[in-house]
């Protein structure tokens, strides 16, 4: 009993480590420099085609993507930051234009929900296996229950050795 409480108590354990983890991972930002190659190539990896169809502007082939690849190089060689970039091409075109969901508010879900989902089913089948082995370890009889049985037990085979008596005759 003891052993399925520590489990239980480990699980829960785990699953608020879980949700802290991600909810930090997901709050936290890149760190480090980018070459401005870099910076254009990653904005444009999540900046989709105004043309095509949820396809970013780094995969398609089409004319305007061809342009907007070319401004945001420009855009970037200009000095500006990538929230101003995104914001630019949000303005011009509509917030789905923006392939990757912001840090803040109700967006840190995309983020932080699959870690939270993981966390969850995880915790949730060590708690369904740590309860299916407490049913299955309850199963030892009271003092009462023992007597009862062991009279049956004891009335069933003083039955039986009557009924073999009773075939031979």
């Amino acid at each position: 009993m003891l052993k399925a409480k520590l489990l239980r108590r480990f699980s829960w354990i785990l699953l608020t480590a879980t949700f802290f983890t991600a909810l930090i991972i997901g709050s936290v930002g890149r760190s480090g420099e980018q070459s401005s190659a870099d910076r254009a190539a990653g904005l444009a990896s999540s900046i989709a085609c105004p043309q095509c169809s949820g396809q970013p502007v780094s995969e398609s082939n089409a004319p305007i993507a061809q342009v907007i690849r070319a401004e945001i190089k420009n855009q970037v060689d200009s000095g500006l930051t990538d929230d101003q970039i995104r914001a630019f091409y949000r303005t011009k075109y509509g917030d789905w234009v923006d392939l990757n969901p912001g840090n803040d508010g109700i967006e840190i879900l995309v983020w932080v929900s699959p870690f939270l989902i993981a966390g969850v089913a995880i915790g949730g089948m060590i708690l369904a296996f740590s309860r299916r082995r407490d049913a299955d370890t309850d199963n030892e009889l009271s003092d009462e229950s023992r007597k009862r049985v062991q009279e049956l037990r004891t009335t069933y085979e003083s039955g039986e050795s009557h009924r073999g008596q009773n075939d031979r005759e």
